[in-house]
């Protein structure tokens, strides 16, 4: 008996954390997390009136360097229509430099991102999101309800190629208050490595 339980256990610890589902609210939503900046900040308080974008992201991997520009125009378009956006970098900087608050600091300021950039070391937000890879974001309308969650677009090399832009064209439908098309896509890229790992 003992064997057994000490094995279901091992594999409840070992397990993924379960995604988010279509309709779920903002996980932690009220608690305080550290930015790259020092400040402190909830993911409530980044919400604006029209939802709240929240995409985990590195500062060490080439297809978060591929997407940066298109999430800077995502960020200049849809603030002034009243979104919020926050980055959340879930990897652990003890394990690579280039994950620390300054190396953050640094990638959100060269990219034009002007947004909090939430550190996530231990991984608890993105355990509670149920995220694996970055970048992966997820879009909540202004009542903080899940109405998309993958990838920002159907192109991975190049902007050129974007046929579907499934985060914005959600975000589009929401304000317009139609059903979302697309409401999940297969997310991808680099593997978050999280502190213990």
């Amino acid at each position: 008996m003992l064997r057994f339980l000490s094995l279901v256990l091992f594999v409840a610890a070992g397990a993924t954390a379960q995604p988010l589902g279509y309709g779920d609210a903002v996980p932690l939503a009220d608690q305080s997390f550290t930015a790259a900046d020092g400040s402190q900040t909830s993911l409530t308080a980044a919400s604006g009136d029209a939802g709240l974008v929240v995409v985990f992201w590195s500062n060490a991997c080439p297809w978060t360097d591929r997407y940066a520009p298109r999430l800077a125009d995502l960020v200049a378009r849809y603030t002034p229509a009243g979104f919020g956006f926050v980055l959340v970098n879930a990897n652990d900087p003890v394990q690579n430099e280039r994950e620390t608050a300054a190396a953050s600091r640094e990638t959100a300021t060269s990219a034009g991102l002007a947004v909090p950039y939430i550190a996530d070391p231990s991984g608890q937000l993105a355990a509670a999101f149920g995220v694996e890879n970055a970048p992966h974001a997820f879009f909540f309308n202004g009542s903080g309800v899940l109405r998309y969650d993958g990838t920002i677009d159907d192109s991975p090399t190049s902007p050129d190629r974007v046929r579907v832009p499934y985060l914005a064209q959600a975000m589009d439908q929401s304000v317009a208050g139609l059903a979302i098309e697309v409401q999940r896509t297969q997310a991808f890229g680099c593997t978050i490595k999280r502190g213990g790992e």
